[in-house]
C-alpha cells in the first residue's frame, strides 16, 4: 500500500513539473521596442532598465531603453506587493532585464 501511495505521489509531482515547464515554454519572447505591438497577450519583454522610479504613493516604475517620458516600455511594481518591498528593486538600474506581462 505505501509504494502505491509513494508512486501516485511521485507520478502527480512528475504530471505537475512538466506542466509547469510547458507553460513557462509558450511565453513569447519579444524586445521591449516591440512591446506596444502584444498588448492583451501573455508574452516576456527583454530589454535595459535605464530608470527605477518609486513614486510617494510607493509605486515602482521601470522605464526601458530610456527615461520617462521617451521610455519603450514600463514596468510597474504597485504598491503594497511583497515585491514592491524588495531591497534589491533600484538594483535593476542599468542592467538587462525580462518582464512577463500579461
Amino acid at each position: 500500500m505505501a509504494s502505491i501511495i509513494r508512486f501516485l505521489t511521485l507520478a502527480g509531482l512528475f504530471v505537475g513539473s512538466l506542466s509547469i515547464t510547458l507553460f513557462a515554454q509558450t511565453s513569447t519572447v519579444i524586445p521591449d521596442t516591440e512591446a506596444a505591438q502584444h498588448v492583451g497577450q501573455h508574452v516576456t519583454v527583454e530589454g535595459v532598465v535605464v530608470k527605477v522610479f518609486t513614486s510617494k504613493n510607493g509605486n515602482t516604475f521601470l522605464n526601458f531603453s530610456a527615461a520617462y517620458p521617451d521610455q519603450t516600455f514600463t514596468g510597474w511594481i504597485p504598491a503594497g506587493t511583497p515585491l514592491a518591498t524588495d531591497a534589491s528593486i533600484p538594483t535593476l538600474q542599468g542592467c538587462s532585464f525580462i518582464q512577463n506581462i500579461s
